[in-house]
């Protein structure tokens, strides 16, 4: 036990090196037209164990107390299970469907594993807080930031490939999970709907949000504004972004300003 421990400390130690592979989205949906199951195991079962033990090492610099909550052991436990189950398709290079289908069931299965980690991880952030009070480490948030966007660039990635090659269903006129015409007033409006809704529930009034687009890319002005996104990535960029502009008393007003 202790041996196959020291075995992928030493693994993690020599994957940490390798720096992560930038993917854009452009890519991304350039990717899902090939639909090639081939190339996107080559890439993944190589990427995905690099971009694991870089937030396994930034987790591993965590102030002590923090890395001793309850919580964040279980976070830790989680990527380490992780890179674990990753490991095994290391040195399997392959155009072997049944390993194909072996992986996409695996990334199925840590992409369920991790569905709980923002709500675990702040679990650990408000007992931290709790016990610490204004002692609390400002650079923590630091840390959070980049965790929570590694976290998400990883879900991408798994994401694409599982709507493509495995059980998740793909959206027509999508690319994997990629909206190649994704129409930005309409999430845009409906990101800030949902705000006014949560602002009514809260303070039982809202302001009137209008939305309105300029398209720069086109001879016609009006015509509607369209790109190649994640739309739920988009929602919940608008919703956080509009969400505290009314939110706050400082910004907020109802009279129409």
């Amino acid at each position: 036990m202790k041996a196959n421990l020291r075995c992928l400390s030493t693994l993690l130690d020599q994957t940490s090196r390798y720096h992560p592979s930038p993917i854009t989205v452009a890519q991304l949906a350039d990717f899902g037209k090939k639909r090639d199951e081939s190339l996107s195991y080559s890439f993944l079962h190589k990427e995905l164990p690099i971009r694991i033990s870089h937030m396994l090492k930034e987790l591993q610099m965590l102030p002590e107390p923090l890395l001793q909550q309850r919580s964040v052991k279980l976070v830790k436990d989680m990527y380490l299970k992780t890179f674990k189950d990753l490991s095994e398709f290391e040195d399997i290079h392959t155009n072997d469907q049944q390993t194909f289908s072996r992986f996409t069931r695996k990334l199925n299965e840590i992409k369920r594993r991790h569905q709980t980690v923002v709500e675990t991880m702040a679990e650990g952030i408000l007992c931290l807080k709790k016990e610490s009070g204004d002692r609390f480490d400002p650079s923590i948030n630091y840390f959070l930031d980049r965790f929570y966007m590694s976290r998400i660039a990883i879900r991408v990635l798994m994401s694409n490939h599982l709507v493509l090659f495995g059980p998740e269903e793909e959206t027509p006129g999508h690319c994997g999970i990629i909206d190649t015409s994704l129409d930005v007033h309409d999430i845009v409006d409906e990101a800030a709907s949902s705000a006014r809704f949560l602002c009514n529930h809260h303070y039982a009034e809202s302001p009137d949000i209008h939305i309105s687009t300029f398209n720069t890319g086109d001879k016609d002005p009006d015509r509607e504004v369209t790109m190649a996104y994640i739309a739920s990535h988009l929602h919940h960029m608008v919703f956080e972004l509009v969400k505290v502009r009314i939110s706050n008393p400082k910004l907020r007003s109802f009279d129409g300003n």
